[in-house]
């Protein structure tokens, strides 16, 4: 695999904050009630809490040193099992790298070509993405911090000339309908954070921090999605209420100059995104595979990857009430709690019981 190495934990917390603000680019808003506005201004702080809470048994699993896997675990335990986990996390990275990829589908057909059949371009895309995977996680670290900095100069581009049009009266008091929905939608925020199940296998490619990265990256993200949410609260108020897409209602209103809009600039930035996303998650696929399978070598398993990341495509796109109901029936939070914390935790435990005997008879 070329392009193989280690990467900076700025790179891969890069790769982290591009795929969260894909996620937050084409945020879904199906109801008013659904995520009150006053509470997406202050999302950030219950986010950063669950985040660090949901964190734990990752940290715990990659030890003190921060460079340990969950495999070093489950070897020790059953060849069978580290081959189960691998398979499970090799679908979950599959499952996220889908449903970012019918989200954006979704946002393509509905606002920039409104009526178009994207399957030809979903598919260049998911091939694309698979040989960048097969580059390898360096490439991909390198290719996140420019399409950050790319993401960041646009954002700030967008907020500088719509501030002008912000209107405090547009703005909405927070926890109107109690803490418990706040809670509840954070939580799914932070759901949708599964590329941190990364870690428990490329923890030991990655050079600096994890620790300290992870909670600055946390901080980092709650707030500029706080930020964001405030801005297109106080200047698209009502209007951006009935829009499916409210960050793209915001970008639409800035301009270069007196005339040029520059939401179509910025909507190939965020395509920029979806590729980036993509490919990390078949390219972290692909490691948990050939972590259980060493036979899955080549760059046909990064293809091989795609074709279930295509296939969910192809049942969930232009479904926009059946794509609904799924993310509402808690699929994202299931996968969520069980990879992130309920299997760590199980490892761990079952580790710790087995190495009890040992201790005693030393």
């Amino acid at each position: 695999m070329t392009g193989a190495g280690k990467i900076s934990s700025a790179q891969f917390f890069c790769i982290l904050f591009v795929s969260r603000l894909l996620a937050l680019f084409t945020f879904i808003l199906t109801g008013a009630d659904s995520f009150p506005a006053g509470d997406r201004m202050i999302v950030f702080l219950p986010f950063f809490i669950l985040g660090l809470f949901a964190a734990v048994p990752v940290m715990l699993v990659l030890g003190r040193k921060e460079d340990r896997t969950l495999f070093a675990l489950t070897d020790g335990l059953s060849p069978a099992l580290t081959r189960v986990c691998c398979v499970l996390y090799a679908g979950g990275a599959v499952w996220s790298a889908a449903v970012s990829i019918v989200r954006f589908e979704l946002f393509m057909s509905t606002v920039m070509f409104a009526g178009a059949v994207l399957t030809g371009l979903i598919a260049l895309l998911v091939l694309s993405a698979a040989f960048a995977a097969g580059r390898g996680i360096e490439t991909i670290g390198r290719m996140s911090v420019a399409v950050l900095t790319l993401t960041a100069v646009s954002l700030i581009y967008v907020g500088l000339t719509t501030a002008g049009e912000f209107e405090t009266a547009n703005l909405e008091p927070p926890l109107q309908n109690g803490i418990w929905d706040l809670i509840k939608n954070s939580s799914s925020a932070a759901a949708r954070t599964g590329e941190l199940a990364a870690l428990l296998i490329l923890a030991p490619e990655i050079r600096g921090k994890i620790k300290k990265g992870y909670v600055f990256w946390l901080l980092a993200f709650g707030l500029t999605a706080s930020v964001l949410f405030t801005l297109i609260l106080g200047v698209t108020g009502a209007y951006g209420e009935r829009q499916m897409f409210q960050l793209y209602a915001l970008t639409v209103l800035s301009r270069i100059g007196v005339a040029e809009r520059l939401d179509p600039l910025i909507c190939a930035i965020w395509v920029l995104c979806s590729f980036t996303r993509l490919a990390f998650h078949l390219c972290i696929g692909a490691m948990f595979l050939r972590r259980g399978f060493p036979k899955a070598q080549g760059n046909a398993v990064y293809f091989l990857l795609g074709a279930p990341v295509f296939a969910v495509f192809l049942m969930l796109s232009g479904k926009t009430l059946s794509f609904s109901a799924v993310l509402g029936s808690g699929v994202n939070e299931i996968v969520f709690s069980v990879l992130l914390i309920g299997l760590p935790l199980a490892v761990l435990l079952a580790n710790r019981i087995k190495r009890k005997p040992r201790e005693a008879k030393a």
